[in-house]
C-alpha cells in the first residue's frame, strides 16, 4: 500500500514541475451501482461515489491519475432478504460497503469548440473495508433471541482493478470545466470471499409456526450454523457529474500563444524528382515538387519574464528581463533587447536598446547602458522617479550574430484593476490568393474589472494586425462577430471573434491585439490591452500534393521559325488526377553564348522570358488567361507578352493535354548565322495544376530545361 502512494506521490510531482501545458484537476460524485453478481450477492444497492482526478494532457492523448471512495448500503436489500424467512426477524447489525480506489492511466480527448469528449481508462488498486451483517429471530413479548443469519468478510480486501468510462464537458470559461460521466470499475483477476453463516430452523414441534423450541434439536443442543463461502468479483457502474479546473500553460498544435513556451516548429515541404523518358535537346529537365522538403530545426528565441500581456503595477515588479534560446545553439552569442512604450494604434512614443552577453538582463542594467537619455538620467538622479509609467509597452530580443529574432512580447504597467486575457487562439490557412496566403485566426477574449468596462470608441481600430516586423496587417472580422462588443466588468466575460487576413511569403508570424479606452478619466492610464502571436505559420501546402504526379511525354524544344530568339516548348502533359485548370508561369532564365560576343543580350522585353501570344496554346486552346507586359512602356512591347499564363476548363481534364508554350529568349546578333553563335539556356517555369473544380485547391511543380540553339 505504501509503495503504491509513494508512486503516486512521485507521478504528480514530476507532472506539476514538468508540465507546459495545462493540468486538469477534477472532483466529481454521482452514483454508485454494483453490477452483476456482487449487486445479486452482496445486498449492495445504489450508493454515492466520490473521485478527484489530475490530467495532463500532450496533445490530444494525456495520462492522469485519480483517487476515490463509493459506498453502498446493504440495509433495504439484507432486510427484504430477512424477511423472507417464516418468522419474525430483526436486523442485529448491518454495515455499507465502504470501497476506496486509486489508479493511473491513459487519456484521449477530443474538442469541438467549448464541447470535449474523452475517453479514460484507469489500472490501479481496490481496498474494500470488511464488512459484518447480521439478523436475528424475535418476536414480541418472548424472552428470547437468536442470531440466524451472518454475512460478512473477514479483513481489508486489496484488489487490482481496471475502469474505463467517458466523460462530456462544456468549457464554462478558461479555467473550468462541468461534465458528465459514466465509467465502468472491476477487478480483472482476484476475487473477494464471502463468509455466511444461516441456522436452518423449520416447524420441528410442528405447532405451525417458528418458535423458541424450534431452535434447539431433541436433544436440547442450540442447531448450528451452516457455513458457506463464495468468491464474488467487485464490478460497480458510476455515473454522475463533475467539476474540472485548468491550472497551467496552454499550447496547441496549430495553436499559438505567446503565454506558453513553445518548442521550434519547421514548416513541412516537399521536394521531388521525376525522370523524363526522351530528354530535351542536349539537355535534361528536372522536376521538383516543392510539398516536400527535409524538416530542419529553427532556432528560436522565446521571451520568459514578463510573460506576455503581464500586467505590473510598479517597476519593481520588472527586476529583469528574461529570455531562453531554443535549438541549434550560437557560441558566445550578442543579444539586443529593445524596449517600446506604445501610444494609440501601437505607434512608439520612445524606446530603450541594450545589449547582453546571456540570456537575462537586470532592470538597472538597461539603465546603466542607457544613462545618456534624458529619461533614464533623471531616473538615476531621483531613484524614486520610474521609467516605466502607466502604459503599454512592448519588447523584442534579438541575437546580433545570427539575426535570430523573437516574436514581440507585451506587458502593461496600471495600478488599476484588470483582468484581460486570450485564450483558445486557433490559426487555419484558407489557401492561396494568387501567391499570397489567406490565413483565418480565432480567439476568445475574457475580460473583468472593477474599474470599469472593456469599450471601443472605435471598434474598427480597436484591434490590430501586425508581422513579424510589428508592421501593420489589413484585416477583415468574420462571424461571429463582425464587430468588437462592450464587456461589462463587474462579471467575468467571454467574446469570440475572428478574422482573416491575407499575407504575402515575406511574412513568418502573424500577431494581433486588441486595445480598450482608458476606463479611467483622470492622469492614471487604465487602459486594458492584450496581444497575442503566432511565430509559426501553418503549412498552406496539404498532403493532397503528396499524391499528385505531373510528367512530361514526348516533349521537345525547338526554334519558332526563323527568329532566332523564339523557342516552342512542345509536347503533353499528364497528371495522374482530373484537373480542371494548368498555370505556367516563368520563374527564372539564364544563358551562356559562344563566343560571348557574338548576343547583345536582352534587346526588347520579349526577349526577356517572356511567354508569347498567339502562338501559346494549352490543350489546343489560345483563349488564355494572362498578365499583359505594359509596364516597361517599351515601343517593342506589345500586350501578347506575359510571364504568367493560364488556362481553365468547366469539365475535367484527363489523359494527354497538349502544350505549346513559345518563350522568348536573348538571342544571336542579327543577320549572324546561328550556328556561329552558340548559345546555352536553363528555363525554369513553375507548372500549377487545379485539381478542384469548386476551390481554388492546387498544388505546384518546378520544371528546368538546359538546351542550346543548335
Amino acid at each position: 500500500m505504501k509503495k503504491i502512494l509513494y508512486l503516486f506521490f512521485l507521478y504528480f510531482t514530476i507532472f506539476c514541475y514538468s508540465q507546459t501545458k495545462p493540468i486538469d484537476f477534477s472532483l466529481s460524485s454521482g452514483v454508485s451501482s454494483p453490477s452483476n453478481s456482487f449487486g445479486e450477492s452482496t445486498f449492495a444497492s445504489n450508493g454515492i461515489f466520490v473521485d478527484f482526478s489530475v490530467s495532463y494532457y500532450f496533445s490530444k492523448i494525456g495520462a492522469g491519475i485519480s483517487i476515490g471512495n463509493f459506498s453502498n448500503d446493504t440495509k433495504s436489500n439484507f432486510n427484504n432478504f430477512t424477511n423472507s424467512f417464516q418468522f419474525p426477524t430483526t436486523l442485529n447489525s448491518t454495515e455499507s460497503w465502504n470501497t476506496t480506489y486509486y489508479g493511473v492511466g491513459p487519456e484521449f480527448k477530443m474538442s469541438f469548440n467549448r464541447l470535449e469528449a474523452s475517453l479514460i481508462t484507469r489500472i490501479g488498486m481496490l481496498s474494500i473495508k470488511p464488512i459484518q451483517l447480521s439478523g436475528g429471530y424475535n418476536i414480541d413479548n418472548v424472552d428470547f433471541s437468536s442470531t440466524v443469519l451472518n454475512f460478512g468478510t473477514k479483513e481489508t480486501s486489496n484488489l487490482s482493478y481496471i475502469s474505463t468510462g467517458i466523460k462530456f464537458g462544456y468549457k464554462v470559461s478558461n479555467q473550468f470545466k462541468v461534465s458528465l460521466l459514466a465509467s465502468y470499475l472491476a477487478s480483472p483477476s482476484k476475487e473477494i470471499t464471502i463468509l455466511q453463516g444461516r441456522k436452518n430452523v423449520t416447524d420441528s414441534n410442528n405447532n405451525g409456526m417458528i418458535d423458541q423450541e424450534d431452535f434447539f434439536d431433541a436433544g436440547g443442543v442450540p442447531i448450528e450454523f451452516e457455513e458457506t463461502s463464495k468468491p464474488i468479483k467487485p464490478q460497480f457502474l458510476n455515473y454522475g457529474i463533475g467539476l474540472s479546473y485548468s491550472l497551467g500553460k496552454r499550447t496547441n498544435k496549430i495553436r499559438g500563444t505567446d503565454e506558453s513556451y513553445k518548442k521550434a516548429n519547421s514548416e513541412l515541404e516537399n521536394q521531388k524528382e521525376l525522370s523524363i523518358k526522351k530528354p530535351v535537346s542536349k539537355g535534361k529537365i528536372v522536376f521538383t515538387n516543392p510539398s516536400k522538403k527535409p524538416k530542419n530545426e529553427k532556432r528560436k528565441i522565446i521571451l520568459n519574464n514578463p510573460h506576455n500581456n503581464a500586467i505590473l503595477k510598479t517597476e519593481n515588479e520588472l527586476s529583469n528581463f528574461g529570455w531562453t534560446l531554443v535549438g541549434e545553439q550560437i557560441m558566445n552569442p550578442k543579444f539586443s533587447i529593445e524596449i517600446s512604450k506604445l501610444g494609440v494604434n501601437r505607434t512608439q512614443q520612445w524606446s530603450l536598446t541594450s545589449t547582453s552577453a546571456t540570456t537575462k538582463l537586470s532592470l538597472e542594467e538597461i539603465f546603466n547602458q542607457n544613462s545618456q537619455s534624458q529619461r533614464i538620467s533623471e531616473r538615476l538622479r531621483h531613484k524614486d522617479r520610474a521609467v516605466f509609467t502607466e502604459g503599454n509597452y512592448m519588447w523584442r530580443v534579438t541575437e546580433l550574430t545570427t539575426g535570430t529574432s523573437s516574436s514581440p512580447g507585451f506587458f502593461t504597467m496600471t495600478s488599476c484593476d484588470i483582468n484581460f486575457s486570450v485564450a483558445n487562439d486557433t490559426i487555419e490557412c484558407l489557401g492561396y490568393e494568387g501567391d499570397n496566403r489567406k490565413y483565418k485566426i480565432c480567439f476568445d477574449a475574457t475580460y473583468q474589472s472593477n474599474t470599469g468596462d472593456l469599450t471601443y470608441t472605435n471598434p474598427g481600430s480597436g484591434l490590430t494586425v501586425y508581422d513579424q516586423n510589428n508592421s501593420g496587417l489589413s484585416y477583415t472580422l468574420v462571424s461571429p462577430n463582425l464587430s468588437l462588443l462592450t464587456q461589462i466588468g463587474t462579471t467575468s466575460t467571454t467574446v469570440s471573434y475572428c478574422f482573416e487576413v491575407v499575407v504575402s511569403s515575406s511574412v513568418n508570424a502573424i500577431g494581433f491585439g486588441l486595445q480598450g479606452d482608458d476606463l479611467d478619466p483622470s492622469p492614471i492610464l487604465c487602459q486594458p490591452g492584450v496581444s497575442a502571436n503566432f511565430d509559426e505559420l501553418p503549412n498552406c501546402l496539404c498532403d493532397d500534393c503528396d499524391e499528385k504526379e505531373l510528367t512530361f511525354e514526348n516533349f521537345n524544344i525547338s526554334l519558332n521559325g526563323n527568329t532566332g530568339n523564339q523557342f516552342n516548348f512542345n509536347g503533353n502533359i499528364n497528371v495522374n488526377v482530373p484537373i480542371y485548370g494548368i498555370e505556367f508561369q516563368v520563374q527564372s532564365y539564364n544563358y551562356t553564348a559562344n563566343p560571348s560576343g557574338c548576343t547583345k543580350g536582352v534587346s526588347s522585353v520579349e526577349e526577356s522570358g517572356m511567354i508569347l501570344l498567339p502562338a501559346t496554346t494549352i490543350n489546343g486552346s489560345s483563349t488564355l488567361q494572362l498578365s499583359n507586359e505594359t509596364v516597361s512602356g517599351s515601343s517593342n512591347t506589345n500586350n501578347n507578352a506575359t510571364k504568367n499564363i493560364k488556362y481553365t476548363s468547366n469539365t475535367p481534364l484527363t489523359g494527354s493535354i497538349p502544350v505549346n508554350l513559345t518563350i522568348g529568349l536573348p538571342g544571336p546578333i542579327s543577320g549572324l548565322d546561328p550556328s556561329c553563335c552558340v548559345i546555352d539556356y536553363t528555363v525554369c517555369i513553375k507548372v500549377k495544376i487545379y485539381y478542384d473544380k469548386d476551390s481554388c485547391k492546387s498544388c505546384v511543380f518546378t520544371h528546368c530545361f538546359n538546351f542550346n540553339n543548335q
